[in-house]
């Protein structure tokens, strides 16, 4: 418990009603830090992702506690609200956006810690030159390892750009007062940056204790595979589509709750192919999401071969298992190994879509086993990954820096 009221401003790209497990993540980390007694501010952007005109429609903005919380949410708007994946595009879209978070940060009131999410790594570069003259603490958060996951998504190959943000990721780690991952895989790379040990603590995406209380897996008798998220650079799109022609074949129907630079490709294949059991969802709250997945039998996830994604642990493999969906997943590295130590599905090696077929038709064909690995991802789920109990871990940090 809190009991002199802290200041905190929460500085994040993406926040409510943003989609992603991203804006989830930082919705979360607001209001319950706010539960706790902080008096917690938050900087962001106004949703854009994947368009702004999603958000005009006002079912995104489904929670009336945030909606009435203007004073404590500053919203900025950018005018270069297209991100895509020209990279002159996407450096000016980050440059006016560090910009603008820059001023806004000099001209208003101090805090007594500043927590900045990253990625983006400019909008860090803000906070931390605005903080020389605030004297505040800085809390860095990271959620992917820049420029790591830029090269692995092969978004930047320009050699100078590269050296440039690998020494900015060195300034920033060394900046901080204490910094939070959201995978353990990034420990190591981060530590080895450190001039000075500094605590570094690892609080990963989760449930809230009311979704975990009231999903309920509920399958319907016809058997369904379903896919959620991003579909964009980090994604194996060519894995993507010979899993859905493949599914197609075995009259297996597909859902797709999809958005991304990717996704546009993906529907032009399906529709070309003329693949009829693949159906695509618009991309929907948070809240209306776990309802699909409740009612689907199987989830898949997907990530491209690369060394630098086997640290990274995805925000939907979660959201799977607190449905009480058994996974098959694409993936290795820490994703692999929290679904086999949750012992809520099978993880295959990058890109073998006949093993990752070969599973889906075991699991169709044994209604035991779905009902298992269900059992088996929410009960890990509630014991390792509720926002209730994780919160402390920074609650605590921000006491000890």
């Amino acid at each position: 418990m809190v009991f002199e009221m802290k200041k905190i401003l929460i500085v994040t790209q993406n926040f409510y009603p943003a989609i992603g497990s991203a804006g989830n993540r930082m919705k979360n980390i607001y209001q319950l830090l706010k539960s706790q007694g902080y008096d917690v501010n938050v900087l962001t952007i106004l949703p854009s992702y994947p368009n702004d005109k999603l958000y005009s429609d006002r079912t995104f903005w489904d929670d009336n506690t945030l909606n009435e919380e203007n004073k404590d949410i500053t919203r900025l708007k950018l005018w270069s609200t297209k991100l895509g994946t020209n990279k002159f595009s996407r450096l000016i879209y980050y440059t006016e956006m560090m910009t603008k978070y820059f001023i806004y940060l000099i001209k208003n009131k101090k805090y007594d810690y500043y927590y900045v999410s990253s990625p983006p790594i400019l909008i860090v570069l803000s906070t931390i030159i605005s903080n020389f003259l605030k004297k505040g603490k800085l809390i860095l958060e990271i959620r992917d390892l820049w420029p790591d996951s830029l090269i692995g998504v092969k978004v930047f190959d320009s050699k100078w750009i590269i050296a440039l943000l690998r020494r900015f990721e060195r300034y920033m780690y060394n900046s901080a007062d204490g910094l939070v991952i959201n995978s353990p895989g990034f420990l190591n790379h981060i530590s080895s940056k450190l001039v000075q040990p500094k605590e570094i603590i690892y609080v990963p995406n989760g449930a809230r204790a009311y979704e975990t209380q009231n999903l309920t897996h509920q399958s319907s008798e016809l058997f369904s595979v379903v896919y959620t998220g991003n579909l964009g650079l980090a994604q194996d799109i060519s894995a993507i589509k010979i899993i859905a022609s493949r599914l197609n074949d075995l009259e297996i129907d597909f859902y797709v709750i999809g958005y991304g630079v990717k996704c546009s490709e993906f529907k032009n294949y399906v529709e070309n192919h003329n693949l009829h059991n693949v159906k695509f969802i618009n991309p929907t709250t948070r809240k209306n999401s776990m309802s699909i997945l409740k009612e689907s039998s199987v989830a898949l996830a997907f990530l491209s071969q690369s060394e630098v994604f086997e640290s990274v642990l995805p925000g939907k493999i979660l959201d799977y298992m607190t449905a009480g969906l058994p996974i098959v997943a694409s993936v290795e590295g820490e994703a692999a190994q929290l679904i086999c130590e949750a012992e809520a599905g099978f993880s295959i090696k990058y890109a073998d879509t006949e093993q990752i077929i070969s599973k889906i038709v075991l699991l169709k064909n044994d209604e035991k086993m779905r009902q298992q690995f269900s059992v088996n991802g929410k009960k890990f789920i509630e014991k390792h990954f509720q926002w209730e109990d994780n919160i402390n871990r920074i609650a605590d940090l921000l006491e000890r820096v």
